[in-house]
């Protein structure tokens, strides 16, 4: 997903510099990101993740305020999960000169999503995510907080929710806050995820300047899983062609650039034997690719290798 990630910005920003946080990306792989993002800047990190689990949870919010003090004199700072696809040119997010932080929302249970968002590189910006990342930290820390965090009738949907719905005292309708951060004023905006960060499977509009490729698309895109009610066929197939196409034409720069042969499988995604060139939909390609998936799920449940979430 990182791979299509960087190709989008290429294709959609390709004047933005990029800085890309990583670590455990196997050589092959990762020279194959470098090609397809020549001028990006890889940062490994050394997180220990097999010894403290709490790193690998907040290695985001580690990474995003590490990013925020390294980039601290950029005049516009754009921070995103490596399953997200950038469309279009986002520079008129910063147009108005209102807020240090810009966050997303949307209209449902959980109203905030942390995908993307957007800073004026300085001390204030830099001074929000390391708060950020630090009352993040604290939640993972006490069992009590974690929980609340991850309970489906709480409005958090995880940690790093949890801790900017907290930090901002959210109000759901209400777009500017200003909270204080190491002693400095932080002016926040919130911006539709619609626009900035589409979580949601719909026909894609030029209003939706990034998707966001989260929970049940990854199902799909990386285990080779049907759609379900979550991810309708209908509304989600666009967004699958602009995926799948610029998974395509990433491979293809990569292999131009480096004499190589790597397919979808080498980079996790399991290509679907209904999708066909151009967007087209091959019903009788779906209708097989169910029967397969249909007849593993049985055969796992039978051995009892059935894990959770397939």
């Amino acid at each position: 997903m990182l791979l299509v990630f960087l190709r989008s910005v290429a294709v959609s920003n390709p004047g933005a510099r990029v800085s890309v946080y990583w670590q455990d990306i196997p050589e092959r792989l990762l020279a194959g990101l470098q090609a397809v993002s020549p001028h990006a800047d890889f940062v490994r990190t050394e997180f220990d993740f097999a010894g403290d689990p709490i790193q690998r949870i907040s290695s985001k919010v580690l990474s995003w305020a590490r990013a925020a003090e390294e980039h601290e004199g950029e005049r516009e700072l754009v921070f995103c999960d490596s399953d997200t696809l950038v469309r279009r040119d986002l520079s008129g997010f910063f147009a108005k000169a209102d807020a240090d932080v810009v966050f997303t929302t949307k209209p449902e249970n959980v109203p905030l999503n942390s995908g993307v968002m957007l800073a004026r590189g300085g001390a204030a910006a830099t001074a929000f995510f390391r708060a950020w990342r630090d009352e993040t930290v604290r939640i993972l820390k006490t069992p009590e907080l974690f929980a609340q965090a991850n309970d489906q009738t709480q409005p958090y949907g995880g940690t790093d929710q949890m801790s900017l719905h907290q930090m901002l005292s959210y109000e759901r309708g209400r777009e500017a806050y200003t909270v204080t951060c190491g002693g400095l004023a932080v002016r926040l905006r919130a911006e539709s995820c619609a626009r900035l960060n589409e979580t949601n499977s719909r026909p894609l509009s030029d209003e939706i300047h990034v998707v966001h490729y989260k929970a049940g698309w990854q199902a799909i895109l990386l285990r080779g899983r049907p759609f379900s009610r979550f991810r309708p066929r209908t509304e989600s197939w666009e967004m699958m062609t602009l995926f799948l196409e610029t998974l395509s034409s990433a491979i293809t720069a990569v292999n131009n650039a480096t004499d190589s042969y790597f397919t979808p499988r080498d980079w996790g995604i399991q290509w679907p034997w209904y999708y066909k060139a151009g967007g087209r939909f091959s019903r009788a390609g779906y209708a097989a690719w169910r029967a397969k998936e249909a007849a593993k799920r049985a055969w796992l449940m039978v051995t009892g290798r059935l894990g959770s979430g397939m």
